[in-house]
């Protein structure tokens, strides 16, 4: 009892600085010039920025109580509980233009976090091996770079909102990899080194590759909270699939469980569908209003922040 009386207000407030920070990054991706993805150069536009500055805080903050609410309660639990920073996104953007956040926005973004919970509490992974094999870590990176190249080629040919969601995709799988090899790393014995161990330089070539392409992500599209609704539930599904596939966890088996898995991530898809298509509306309602320029590039400054908000 006590365990969850300190995970839940920790997992909260994660969730709350990791959507004020996805806000503020998205701001300050569109006070730069457009980049191309995985282009390093955004990240030294961007580090000029206070409110980049001030996103890495709060980021590094919620990383913290992210770390004190799985330190005190079960994963199934803090997990549901972290993704509602889709729903911290919409309020904290609603509230910096003094305007009522998109109720379809809103509900779109209630399915997919109601998706995802469901497929967690359903699936119960559970731990195995823990470690890779050998090189049976080679095809994840094959996968990782193909995954990762087909969405950047994905992202020059989309010219609308959804421009976003592929580069959204390709941050999630990164993301999902660097928690697997995390996981890998700190479930060895380090009886020589921590730096003799390959997943230290894979992560850290990894992580700020999705990094980079969280930003590109935010850069390429005006309703942000589409972006990190994929990144959100993208990167605990694809560190489960690097789990089962190559550390050796497992999901709950049988009939029901198997039927509830199917029926969550049929519900997640859906709230995915229906998000990109409120996104979609909302860029296209601006641009006919003369918010947003005719391409998409750009903002102005009335909509510099992107939110996907009803409007004044």
């Amino acid at each position: 009892m006590i365990g969850l009386v300190v995970a839940v207000p920790a997992a909260v407030a994660a969730a709350g600085c990791f959507g004020t920070a996805g806000v503020l990054q998205h701001q300050a991706t569109h006070e730069t010039r457009l980049r191309r993805p995985l282009e390093p150069g955004l990240l030294a536009d961007l580090i000029r920025l206070r409110s980049f500055r001030v996103s890495i805080v709060l980021g590094a903050l919620g990383f913290a109580f992210q770390v004190v609410a799985l330190r005190y309660g079960p994963l199934i639990l803090v997990q549901p509980v972290l993704v509602t920073g889709v729903l911290f996104y919409l309020l904290v953007a609603s509230a910096l233009h003094h305007t009522r956040p998109d109720r379809e926005l809103m509900l779109a973004s209630l399915v997919v976090l109601g998706g995802l919970s469901a497929f967690l509490v359903v699936a119960r992974p559970s731990g195995g091996a823990d470690t890779f094999t050998g090189l049976a870590a080679l095809p994840l990176g094959v996968a990782l770079v193909a995954v990762v190249l087909a969405c950047a080629f994905a992202a020059t040919w989309i010219r609308d909102e959804l421009r976003s969601l592929p580069l959204a995709v390709a941050t999630a799988v990164c993301y999902g990899v660097t928690a697997g090899l995390v996981r890998s790393l700190t479930s060895q014995s380090f009886d020589t080194t921590l730096f003799a161990h390959w997943e230290l330089y894979a992560a850290a070539v990894v992580g700020p590759a999705g990094f980079l392409l969280n930003q590109n992500a935010y850069q390429s599209g005006h309703v942000g909270s589409l972006a990190l609704a994929i990144i959100t539930v993208g990167d605990p599904l694809v560190a489960i699939g690097v789990g089962i596939t190559w550390l050796g966890e497992t999901l709950q088996s049988g009939p029901g469980p198997v039927v509830g898995q199917v029926l969550a991530l049929g519900v997640l898809a859906f709230g995915v569908v229906l998000l990109a298509r409120r996104a979609r509306a909302v860029a296209e309602r601006l641009q006919e209003a003369g918010v947003l320029p005719a391409e998409f590039g750009r903002t102005s400054d009335e909509t510099r922040s992107g939110l996907g908000m009803t409007g004044r």
